[in-house]
């Protein structure tokens, strides 16, 4: 049975095709698709995303670690731990 996954009226960005509106985004698989056959909605599992960002990723190009000097409060494993924990 493949994984089918459907997330409901989220704000849509997508820069390399130049979209930033309200909607759905449909996956099968791990990989998206353009929509759902009625038998597919039926059986996908479903996020409200209303109020949220759904987008292909977020990188925080600023960062500031512990390490060298107060390792006592945070390393640079530590640290990267906690940034993957909060995703």
């Amino acid at each position: 049975m493949p994984d089918i996954l459907w997330i409901q009226n989220g704000r849509i960005i997508d820069p390399a095709n130049g979209r930033d509106e309200p909607g759905d985004l449909f996956a099968v698989d791990g990989k998206i698709v353009a929509a759902l056959s009625d038998e597919q909605r039926a059986s996908a599992r479903v996020i409200n995303a209303e109020g949220r960002i759904v987008c292909p990723g977020l990188v925080d190009i600023h960062v500031h670690l512990r390490e060298p000097g107060q390792t006592h409060k945070e390393t640079i494993q530590t640290g990267s731990w906690a940034a993957a924990a909060g995703g």
